[in-house]
C-alpha cells in the first residue's frame, strides 16, 4: 500500500510539472542535417501580428541554432505589409519601436530581409524610407520563386 501511494505521489507530481519543463527538440526532422535554408512569406496589414510574426521567426531561428542547424533565413515581405517598415510614418511611436527593435534582432542573426519593390510602387513607398536593414527588391514573389529553386524551403506567414 506504501509503495502505491508513493508511486502515485511521485507520478502526480511528474504530471502536475509544466509541459515546457520536459526537453523539447527536433531530432527526427534535423536528423542527419548541418544547417537549413527557410524563406518566410509574410503578409500582414497588422502591426501587432507583424511583431508576433518577427518572433515566431526569431524564436524558431534560435532553437536550430541550439540544436546545431546553421540556419540561412530569408523574411520576404510584400502586400500591405510594407507600409509597416517605414521610418517616421504616424501612430503609435512605442508600437513602432518595438518592431525596429524586431527588426534588428532579426539583422543581428544575418536574417536577410526583404520588401517587395512591387509593393512599394503600389503604395507609394520609397525604398530609402523603409527600416534599416530591409532590402528593397523588384517582385518578392521573384524572390519566393527564386530561392524555393534554390532549396529554401518557403514558410507562409500570414
Amino acid at each position: 500500500m506504501k509503495l502505491i501511494l508513493v508511486t502515485a505521489l511521485a507520478l502526480l507530481t511528474l504530471l502536475s510539472q509544466p509541459f515546457s519543463s520536459f526537453a523539447l527538440d527536433d531530432n527526427l526532422a534535423f536528423s542527419g542535417l548541418t544547417s537549413t535554408r527557410a524563406i518566410y512569406d509574410v503578409r500582414s496589414n497588422d502591426e501587432k501580428q507583424l511583431q508576433f510574426i518577427f518572433k515566431v521567426i526569431l524564436d524558431t531561428y534560435d532553437e536550430a541554432i541550439q540544436q546545431e542547424v546553421k540556419q540561412s533565413t530569408i523574411v520576404s515581405m510584400r502586400g500591405p505589409t510594407v507600409r509597416l517598415l517605414v521610418r517616421g510614418r504616424q501612430g503609435d511611436k512605442v508600437l513602432h519601436q518595438e518592431t525596429v527593435t524586431l527588426i534588428n534582432d532579426l539583422v543581428q542573426r544575418n536574417i536577410r530581409l526583404e520588401a517587395c519593390g512591387y509593393a512599394l510602387n503600389l503604395f507609394g513607398v520609397e525604398p530609402e524610407d523603409l527600416y534599416a536593414g530591409i532590402h528593397a527588391v523588384g517582385n518578392s514573389l521573384n524572390s519566393l520563386v527564386g530561392y524555393q529553386t534554390k532549396g529554401y524551403a518557403l514558410l507562409p506567414m500570414n
